[in-house]
């Protein structure tokens, strides 16, 4: 799944194009996210993303719950 990677999977309502801005704007270093599934209702969605850096999974993992509220209802 990640090639020895530091990963994260995870179920979350946001756009892929919220995570990947956040992404951008927070990792140091490279990252790969991959759509793995998507609920019938388009709700949710199925994302792997995996880090080169541990320490982006980690900001990644401080920083998703404030993101996920800021645009949970958009």
């Amino acid at each position: 799944m990640t090639n020895g990677r530091p990963a994260l999977r995870f179920k979350t309502p946001l756009q892929l194009n919220i995570l990947e801005d956040f992404l951008e704007k927070e990792c140091t270093s490279n990252w790969d996210l991959k759509l793995e599934g998507i609920a019938d209702d388009l709700s949710q969605k199925v994302i792997v993303i995996s880090f080169d850096d541990a320490n982006d999974l980690t900001s990644f993992k401080a920083g998703y719950p404030a993101l996920k509220k800021k645009f949970a209802s958009s």
